[in-house]
C-alpha cells in the first residue's frame, strides 16, 4: 500500500503530543525488530495503538518518522553522555597528567555507557546512514553537535592539553572513539572489551596530554 500524502501537523495540545510520541516509540521498536524497510506505516500505527489516519496526521510518510527517531536517539545518547560525564568530573581538573587521564577515562566511559541504549536500533540507523543521503546528512548534523560539545570541553582545558587545533582534535577524538565503541557494542570483536577501552584511553591520553 502506498503511503498517503497529507500535510502533517505539529501537535500543540497534550493529547496530540502524546499520540505523536507513541508513534515515534512504536517506530523505534519496529525498526529495531524488523528493520526500516520491512516496516510500514500501518504496522507502526497498530503498534502505537492509534488509527492509521492519526499516523498521517503527524507524519507524511515513514521516512519522516525515521528522522524523528534519529534525532531522539542522538538527543538521548548525548544527554546520557553529558549527564554521566558532568557527574563524574565534579572536583576534577586537568592540572596534571594523572588528573587529565581521569577526565579522559570519564569521557570514554560515558560514551561507552551511552552505546548500551538499544544497540539493535543503533545498528539499523547506521545502515540507513549508508543507504540514504538525506539520513546521512541528518546523522552528520547530529554528530556535529557532539563534536561541538567536545570542542568546548577541550577549549575549557586548553591550558592543559598539547594539541593546538582543538576543533580538529575534537573531530578525531569523536571519530576514533565512535569507531572503536561501535565495534565493541554493535559489531563485536574477538578482543576483551575492557582491553580495547583501556588502550583507547591510553592512546587518547598520549595524544592530548603532556606527560609530567
Amino acid at each position: 500500500m502506498s503511503e498517503q500524502k497529507n500535510k502533517a501537523r505539529n501537535p500543540v495540545q497534550k493529547r496530540g503530543i502524546e499520540t505523536k510520541k507513541k508513534i515515534i516509540e512504536a517506530a523505534e521498536a519496529l525498526f529495531a525488530e524488523k528493520g526500516y524497510h520491512k516496516t510500514n506505516a500501518l504496522e507502526i500505527a497498530a503498534r502505537a495503538e492509534v488509527a492509521t489516519g492519526s499516523f498521517y496526521g503527524y507524519f507524511n510518510n515513514k521516512k519522516e518518522v525515521l528522522v524523528e527517531v534519529i534525532r531522539n536517539f542522538y538527543a538521548h545518547a548525548s544527554e546520557k553522555v553529558l549527564n554521566r560525564y558532568q557527574a563524574q568530573v565534579q572536583g576534577t581538573t586537568a592540572d596534571n597528567y594523572r588528573e587529565g587521564k581521569k577526565l579522559i577515562h570519564f569521557m570514554i566511559e560515558a560514551l561507552y555507557t551511552a552505546h548500551e541504549v538499544n544497540p539493535a536500533l543503533h545498528r539499523e540507523l547506521l545502515a540507513m546512514v549508508l543507504l540514504d543521503k538525506e539520513i546521512e546528512h541528518i546523522n552528520r548534523e547530529e554528530e556535529q553537535k557532539v563534536i561541538t560539545a567536545m570542542t568546548s570541553l577541550l577549549n575549557a582545558y586548553s591550558g592543559h592539553v598539547r594539541v593546538k587545533d582543538v576543533e580538529a582534535a575534537a573531530f578525531l577524538l569523536y571519530r576514533v572513539s565512535e569507531e572503536i565503541i561501535h565495534r565493541i557494542r554493535i559489531l563485536g570483536t574477538d578482543f576483551d572489551n575492557r582491553r580495547l577501552i583501556t588502550e583507547l584511553e591510553d592512546m587518547i591520553c598520549r595524544y592530548l596530554l603532556e606527560e609530567g
